[in-house]
């Protein structure tokens, strides 16, 4: 029988099985059938000549966002668009998701962590052991594969954070932090204070970049202190991201005030008000923006667009700040440890409905600068990422692997064709839509009996997330 898809003559970067060559990948089915440097054209229904571009297991962004009130869908295009197979939403809701992944999907594999801060699933920063277990393992049998605090937007007190950790843990979920509670913030004490609170337990530290904005200590020795904490920490696994422009939350409270943390944070840092007018100033001098739906991608607007679209939508809008700096993102992506192992295990893009998709577009000029090779940024980007979640049949380009592939142009960083399990979904950013797959673990799938969703089951026992970096069970 005929493979389905030969791609021809691109430069297949595949990291897992140390290949970089120029050559041919064949496509059967739902799998890799055969690579090799020269696959005859009369073995297969399809061939595609991709001379000049390169060829990749497909990326895998560790930290995203997807779901949004009104986006309509705009996340699963945008990241399909920038060449991502699967998706690792860092917020949910898991029922939106459910909601959205069969009509929007894309073909997108999807896992999700729940969030949980005050008003969504708990109701104050110092909620109760039992409150905590009761959201907590419905949200693991909803089909979320684990749980994600948003520390630094909507910070706990640490006994809450603590707890929530120890019952995540005992459930057997994933264990997501953006870093912060009441006592530190989303900086450099945060993460201190998280590995703390961990008590050598699994967790994953989000976009470790973001704590390294000069908050406390000047930004270089942010970097140093971070990266010793990490080397030091076989049981966290990390990403961080490549974007200047933050995100977080427009909303105002009944005093006036920015609900979100990082948004208080980022109008102090270059001198604005800490105040609904503080914000609308920013937004007025494009310091800050807004997120909004435009067609059928979400777009940065500003000035006095940004600031109608806020008060249209009653300050319940996506806003940003150009507050992250070049030298941590370059460095939270580079640094490695004395044995030659990346520091910080992934790049993510902390985008999806946000629009800083940019994992190729900023990950390729590292490549440029000699910071990085292209195997190892494949490493950050797809196979590390795989192991991270435990996916073992994603991340590579192996014969009977997953067949998700990212084809991109090297010099424009534009990527050309994505399959996903084989079948095309997007080509030249013509998506061809078709429902995506939620990855659950055997917990969630129990529930999805009856539901028309494609479900993908893992096992996170065999995630580096589990594991640890050292190999062993924690």
């Amino acid at each position: 029988m005929k493979y389905d898809f030969l791609f021809k003559g691109g430069r297949i970067v595949d990291p897992a099985n140390d290949k970089d060559f120029i050559g041919d990948v064949a496509v059967k089915g739902d799998k890799i059938a055969e690579v090799s440097k020269g696959i005859s054209n009369s073995l297969a229904e399809q061939v595609i000549n991709i001379s000049g571009k390169v060829i990749i297991p497909g990326i895998i962004d560790t930290h995203c966002h997807i779901a949004r009130p009104a986006a309509k869908g705009a996340g699963y295009r945008m990241l399909i668009n920038t060449g991502v197979t699967t998706a690792f939403d860092f917020e949910g809701p898991i029922e939106v998701i459910k909601q959205e992944i069969t009509k929007y999907g894309c073909g997108l594999n999807v896992a999700v962590l729940e969030a949980i801060y005050p008003e969504n699933g708990i109701k104050s920063k110092n909620p109760s052991v039992e409150e905590l277990k009761k959201v907590i393992n419905k949200n693991l049998d909803s089909g979320a594969i684990g749980i994600k605090i948003l520390g630094g937007h909507y910070p706990l007190t640490p006994e809450a954070t603590y707890n929530i950790f120890q019952i995540t843990h005992h459930e057997k979920g994933y264990m997501g932090f953006h870093v912060g509670t009441t006592e530190t913030g989303s900086n450099i004490q945060g993460v201190e204070e998280a590995v703390k609170l961990a008590e050598g337990k699994p967790l994953h530290i989000a976009h470790v970049n973001a704590y390294c904005r000069g908050y406390i200590e000047d930004p270089l020795l942010e970097l140093k202190i971070i990266m010793d904490i990490l080397k030091k920490s076989p049981n966290i696994v990390s990403e961080s991201h490549l974007a200047l422009r933050n995100g977080c939350y427009g909303g105002i409270d009944e005093n006036g005030i920015p609900i979100s943390y990082v948004t208080r944070n980022s109008l102090k840092a270059n001198g604005y008000q800490v105040s609904k007018e503080g914000l609308e100033e920013a937004l007025r001098v494009k310091y800050a923006g807004v997120y909004a739906l435009r067609g059928s991608r979400m777009k940065y607007i500003y000035g006095d667009e940004a600031i109608n679209y806020w008060k249209e939508h009653e300050y319940k809008v996506g806003t940003c700040f150009p507050i992250n700096r070049r030298r941590s993102a370059q460095v939270c992506a580079t640094e490695r440890d004395e044995k030659g192992n990346f520091v910080v295990d992934a790049i993510s893009s902390d985008g999806g409905v946000i629009p800083r998709n940019c994992i190729l577009s900023h990950g390729l000029p590292l490549v440029r600068f000699c910071a990085l090779t292209l195997s190892e940024l494949v490493q950050k980007i797809s196979l590390t990422p795989s192991r991270m979640l435990g996916l073992k049949n994603k991340g590579h380009l192996s014969i009977g692997a997953d067949a998700d592939i990212t084809i991109f142009d090297p010099d424009d960083a534009k990527v050309k064709i994505v399959l996903i399990k084989g079948k095309v979904c997007m080509v030249s950013g013509i998506i061809f839509n078709s429902p995506g797959t939620l990855i659950v673990t055997q917990r969630g799938a129990n529930r999805f009996k009856k539901q028309e969703i494609p479900l993908e089951v893992i096992g996170l026992e065999d995630s580096l997330f589990l594991k640890g970096k050292g190999g062993e069970d924690k």
